[in-house]
C-alpha cells in the first residue's frame, strides 16, 4: 500500500513539475520576465560627472 501511495505522489510531483516548467518558458510569459529582468537595471542611476569635474 505504502509504494503505491509512494508512485502516486511522484506522478503528481512530476506532472506539477512539468506544468511550471510549461508555464515558465510559454511564449506568453517572456515579455513579462524580459521586463522583469530589467528592473534592476533600468532603477540604477547614472553617474553624475560634475562631481568629477570639480
Amino acid at each position: 500500500m505504502i509504494s503505491i501511495v509512494q508512485s502516486v505522489w511522484t506522478v503528481i510531483a512530476f506532472v506539477i513539475f512539468i506544468g511550471i516548467v510549461v508555464w515558465a518558458f510559454g511564449s506568453g510569459r517572456k515579455a513579462e520576465f524580459d521586463k522583469a529582468a530589467r528592473m534592476a537595471i533600468d532603477d540604477d542611476k547614472p553617474i553624475n560627472n560634475e562631481i568629477n569635474q570639480e
